[in-house]
């Protein structure tokens, strides 16, 4: 018990009587350092508001005269301090009490004021982002399922699925088959569109700009990680590829994103992963063999025979023409 009485006696003579230097120094340096304030904009304690800007003006439009930096940033702190109700009141304290850990709490809360407001202005910008991108992936969205419903096997699609579905649909109301025929829309777009059109994905809450903000220091922690592991794993110890990231190396070289990866169906995700590309050989084999279908497609392309036609003719002939 005696040994518990110590210590709090301690903690207090330590925190509550007397703040120790550090803490000391960090208030000196909030405030006016060792000067007053009001020494500073020549005002005293009572001064009102106003006299305090009268001061402030005359002595600063003297420091510019003088070309006086130093000067300049002592009166527009002092300004700052005593402008403001809460840190005047603060200030006010600290001057009678400057040993009271009060002091700390008074300027930890004027710091917790500062941050909620930048961080409530920083989610407003955020909220307002997050509407700006809805209402452009609703326009998109619709942008796309109206120029798909021109498509024969979009509109088959879509009357295939609602006939399965809702077997009566004929018999329901106007505003209900209107409901029902654009979200099967919507789903069509969603499985045959959405795969080469990132763009106009319907948009999750994964996908808002100020969920990915929130969530960007965990995704660039894991990255960091992910690369750490990988050096080891395949760099320094030389293991082979587990599946995972044969999967990973495959769909780099062929250019699919994940979201298309995970539509594709089992039997052409193993045609894929038959070739092998995470072997060194077999990468330089396959980018030989997109170089070649490359230039086979621009041999086989009106513009190219066009050109060598005329090239023939003597007729210069520019192919991004």
């Amino acid at each position: 018990m005696r040994i518990y009485i110590f210590s709090f006696v301690l903690l207090y003579f330590l925190f509550v009587n007397n703040v120790n230097c550090l803490l000391k120094r960090v208030l000196n340096r909030f405030y006016c350092n060792n000067e007053s304030c009001y020494d500073i904009l020549g005002v005293n304690e009572k001064a009102s508001f106003d006299e305090i800007k009268f001061s402030y003006y005359r002595l600063l439009k003297n420091a510019q005269k003088n070309y006086d930096k130093e000067k300049k940033k002592r009166i527009v702190k002092a300004f700052n301090i005593l402008i403001n109700k809460s840190t005047r009141k603060y200030y006010d304290y600290y001057l009678k009490h400057p040993n009271s850990f009060l002091n700390l709490i008074y300027l930890n809360i004027y710091i917790f004021c500062k941050l909620f407001k930048i961080i409530s202005i920083l989610l407003l910008i955020g909220l307002l982002l997050c509407v700006f991108q809805y209402i452009h992936n609703k326009y998109e969205l619709k942008r796309v399922i109206k120029k798909s419903s021109k498509n024969k096997a979009f509109k088959k699609e879509v009357q295939n699925r609602l006939a399965s579905r809702h077997p009566g649909f004929m018999n329901y109301d106007i505003k209900m088959k209107k409901k029902i025929e654009e979200q099967i829309e919507e789903e069509v777009v969603q499985e045959i569109v959405m795969i080469n059109n990132q763009k106009t994905k319907k948009l999750l809450l994964a996908d808002l700009i100020i969920v990915k903000l929130l969530f960007l220091p965990k995704q660039l922690w894991f990255y960091i990680m992910w690369n750490i592991k990988w050096i080891i794993k395949y760099n320094i110890l030389n293991e082979d590829y587990d599946e995972n990231d044969k999967i990973y190396i495959t769909r780099k070289y062929m250019n699919i994103s994940t979201d298309r990866w995970n539509t594709l169906n089992p039997e052409d995700k193993k045609n894929y992963l038959k070739k092998e590309l995470w072997m060194k050989k077999n990468q330089e084999e396959f980018l030989e063999e997109i170089k070649e279908k490359e230039r086979l497609n621009k041999i086989s392309s009106a513009k190219y025979k066009k050109q060598i036609r005329m090239k023939k003719r003597g007729i210069s002939f520019n192919y991004n023409d």
